[in-house]
């Protein structure tokens, strides 16, 4: 096949590194896999209307400059996020008969395609022309068959990969003193943009509800990007200890250090297409407390982390609670998973979709 150009309303700079790195990421072992890309992405963060508008518009002429430039050389667009990113897939589509793979990754579907008819007519549209459709996880792929009558030989269920090179598994304890933690307490981890659908506000009340009868014996790590300053500034005011610590995102290499150190990762989303942090903490050797809720509730079904409602500060503080004498796993279904989602296994299941779907467009020709 030609070049897969990739679409994508996020995507990663060094000044914003955490925003649609899972992008990149793919992007790399797909070049390494032998398959060749170009990239037409947004990698500006900017919120507010106006902003929005000016980044799209400059993103959307990247988009056409880039595929009218290399048009004879790209075999399929593979768009990130149904809406708005399918959208030029769409139009490449109906207008140069160009085929496409879109990946729904949960927030375009539980959150984008319910704020208007007309985003839901997109969203519809989008999936309905698209060659194949890609979900992170098994409750999104229900979603989209049931209400957007997409059959399921159309839908693939695949996380995004975790490069499990980088994020392994090392000596905890040597790990937390590298990275100045107090290895007599038990550390916990939260990823994330810091936002109320992360369930920071429950995260942050649970902890310190549950130092009140522990103190000086836990900690909590928060790293994530602020997305909402005015939800961010409520967080920090709501803070009274000195054990909660907020930091800024980081280079893979670097989070992993703290995947690693970390004793117990918690994840309290309301909505999560999947949540690959949680199988990075997996793959570091850190068990998982999570919300209910999308991919996670069956990521972390059989016994491979540890499941509360969402949006419940007192299960959560119960969850943290048991985890201080230690999580017992299934450790086979753990092993499974990260077979499952193993970065190079996506990347060759990848492959063979776009390769099917560009040796059609030959014998179709």
């Amino acid at each position: 096949m030609k070049k897969a150009l990739i679409i994508s309303n996020m995507y990663p700079t060094k000044e914003h590194l955490a925003y649609g790195v899972f992008v990149k990421n793919q992007v790399t072992q797909l070049n390494a896999a032998g398959v060749e890309t170009l990239i037409a992405v947004n990698d500006n963060p900017a919120t507010g209307k106006k902003n929005v508008l000016k980044k799209y518009a400059k993103w959307a002429l990247n988009v056409l400059a880039t595929f009218r430039k290399n048009k004879r050389n790209i075999s399929l667009t593979h768009a990130h996020y149904v809406f708005p990113s399918g959208m030029f897939s769409y139009y490449l589509k109906k207008r140069y008969n160009v085929p496409y793979v879109v990946t729904a990754h949960g927030g375009d579907i539980n959150k984008m395609a319910k704020k208007s008819a007309r985003i839901k007519g997109y969203t519809t549209k989008i999936l309905q022309h698209a060659d194949h459709v890609i979900a992170v996880g098994e409750e999104l792929a229900q979603t989209i068959q049931a209400d957007y009558g997409i059959e399921a030989s159309r839908i693939s269920i695949m996380s995004m990969g975790i490069n499990r090179d980088v994020f392994q598994q090392t000596d905890k304890q040597q790990m937390q003193q590298t990275l100045a933690m107090d290895s007599a307490c038990t550390n916990f981890l939260f990823v994330g943009n810091i936002i109320e659908e992360k369930g920071v506000l429950e995260l942050v009340t649970a902890f310190q509800q549950l130092e009140k009868m522990h103190a000086g014996k836990i900690a909590l790590y928060c790293i994530g990007s602020t997305k909402d300053t005015g939800f961010t500034a409520k967080i920090k005011s709501l803070v009274e200890s000195k054990q909660i610590h907020f930091i800024e995102p980081m280079p893979q290499a670097e989070l992993a250090r703290y995947f690693q150190a970390a004793d117990v990762f918690v994840l309290p989303s309301y909505i999560e297409g999947l949540g690959l942090v949680a199988l990075e903490a997996m793959s570091c050797g850190t068990p998982v407390i999570a919300s209910s809720v999308g991919g996670l509730q069956y990521m972390l079904a059989d016994g491979a982390g540890v499941l509360v409602p969402p949006k419940n500060a007192k299960a959560l503080q119960d969850a943290m609670e048991q985890a201080l004498t230690g999580i017992a796993l299934n450790e086979e279904k753990v092993q499974e998973l990260l077979i499952t989602h193993d970065a190079q296994n996506i990347t060759e299941r990848l492959k063979k979709i776009y390769l099917d779907i560009a040796g059609s467009k030959v014998n179709h020709k």
